[in-house]
């Protein structure tokens, strides 16, 4: 899909939660369950969970051999991530903000930018061109989105401030 990393990051490690290697997850994506049994890369390493607790918001991980708080300690603050191509693929009507990333935005026959980011709003998540302009990423604005092709339409009617 257009420009996605290699790989994408579902949280971080955070600080030990015990004594027998588990951690608080910091960040966690929300679509990631961190389930027992699942492999993710720890600084780029390959690591198993091996217990899973805590809640979706807060989950609780300990990876296959890593048994002690001072292990873990060790890995406070290092990304957890997945290969890019396990993700799976995001409901209709919903992008991963990366597949966004790259997409050049018209409006009409009005090239306005490519999208350099996409932040979180209040209401809604807003498009950062490399113009300079900030659109809010809502249908109504934002109408089509062709991430295959890598095009975002602006609605005729939106006035870009």
């Amino acid at each position: 899909m257009g420009r996605r990393p290699d790989r994408v990051r579902v949280g971080t490690v955070g600080r030990p939660h015990g004594l027998d290697g588990t951690v608080v997850v910091e960040s966690p994506c929300g679509w990631f369950a961190f389930a027992r049994g699942a492999e993710v890369l720890v600084a780029g390493t390959p690591r198993l969970i091996s217990r899973r607790a805590g809640t979706d918001a807060r989950p609780l991980i300990a990876f296959a051999g890593i048994d002690s708080r001072e292990g873990s300690e060790e890995l406070r603050g290092v990304p957890l991530e997945l290969p890019s191509d396990l993700l799976p693929e995001p409901e209709e009507g919903a992008w991963f903000r990366f597949d966004l990333v790259g997409c050049v935005v018209w409006q009409g026959a009005e090239r306005l930018g490519v999208v350099a980011a996409v932040e979180d709003g209040v209401a809604h998540d807003v498009l950062l061109l490399d113009s300079g302009e900030r659109l809010p990423f809502v249908e109504a604005v934002v109408p089509v989105v062709d991430v295959p092709g890598r095009r975002i339409e602006v609605d005729p009617g939106f006035t870009v401030a």
